[in-house]
């Protein structure tokens, strides 16, 4: 792609870089582009109405989906690693067999990210890159969140006063219908990170030698405003991928996108990026009396996750059966 441009332009290889960058820092420094969690309980009040016009339980309570996605890179050179005082088997996802930086997303109901921050390599957990990036201060700040508005995530984050999680080793009742409720609003970041990753295909494989770890990072942050802008611009289906770029990066061992589970979710996004998605689902870096603080902290009333399950209770909510699952079971 770079070669075309400068033959098209009659400009120099080495040009074409230096002009892609100077539009990557014009975007991050435009104020008008950058990410926004909203403050004003209004607004915040909004985006939940918006979230329960997706929910088939009525749940009301979502503010925003939070999960986190590998950035894949290469392998850190002793320079990159000295600055960032990491050595390079804390940028190494086992679980995900790659290096990377983990990048934490909120998004709203249309997919548009209100909040992303990559201040981890990719060994660290999801939830010990959130616990310690600023938006989490902000939640904990009395007022700062509308009464009864939390964040929907996986099992990698901890339920507490503001996020509701799904119930672990679940395999049906009242708790196995909620997480499937609780999951139809959670898999909206996933759906944002999957159309973030279509249009944007240098985010579904490493990204180039001689990319710096700060360069890599100015340029997902300005990849994610330019995915807000064209949301909002009504352009929030992207274009299919040219049969050349989709081969580009199948060869160079791109991640693939996976459809997902619910066909109502996957005619709204591109697939699911799993290559990069549930890498930091994993707790062993967070002292355990840590890790359970926040899932005590209020406990003298009902934490939203319980007020939930009541009303799927009270409602007498069942999971969604497959079609033909009657018929598979009476065999």
């Amino acid at each position: 792609m770079s070669l075309d441009i400068s033959l098209v332009h009659g400009v120099s290889h080495s040009e074409v870089f230096k002009s892609a960058w100077r539009v990557v820092d014009a975007v991050n420094q435009t104020c008008a582009l950058d990410l926004r969690f909203p403050t004003d309980h209004d607004d915040q009040r909004e985006l939940a109405s918006e979230f329960q016009e997706h929910s088939r339980a009525d749940f009301g309570a979502c503010l925003g989906a939070i999960d986190g996605i590998l950035i894949w890179i290469h392998r850190p050179n002793p320079t990159q690693c000295s600055l960032t005082n990491c050595g390079p088997k804390k940028f190494w996802c086992g679980r995900k067999h790659k290096f990377g930086l983990n990048m934490q997303g909120v998004c709203d109901s249309r997919l548009r990210f209100m909040d992303v921050s990559i201040n981890h390599p990719g060994a660290t957990s999801d939830h010990l890159a959130f616990v310690t990036s600023p938006l989490r201060y902000k939640l904990e700040t009395p007022g700062f969140l509308a009464p009864g508005l939390v964040l929907f995530g996986d099992n990698a984050y901890v339920s507490n006063e503001y996020m509701v999680t799904p119930y672990r080793n679940v395999k049906s009742g009242p708790k196995d219908a909620f997480n499937f409720f609780q999951s139809q609003l959670r898999i909206r970041i996933e759906c944002a990170f999957g159309v973030l990753v279509y249009r944007w295909g240098i985010l579904r494989k490493p990204m180039p030698n001689g990319i710096s770890l700060n360069k890599t990072t100015s340029l997902v942050f300005c990849l994610c405003k330019l995915h807000n802008f064209c949301i909002d611009n009504k352009d929030s289906t992207p274009p299919p991928s040219m049969a050349q770029d989709e081969a580009t990066i199948s060869l160079q061992g791109g991640a693939p996108l996976e459809s997902f589970d619910n066909g109502e979710e996957s005619r709204e996004n591109s697939g699911r990026p799993a290559q990069l998605l549930d890498g930091g689902d994993h707790l062993e870096d967070v002292d355990r009396r840590a890790r359970h603080t926040g899932a005590r902290a209020g406990t003298e009333s009902l934490l939203p996750r319980e007020a939930l399950l009541q009303h799927v209770r009270l409602q007498d909510l069942q999971r969604p059966r497959p079609k033909g699952w009657r018929v598979r079971y009476n065999k």
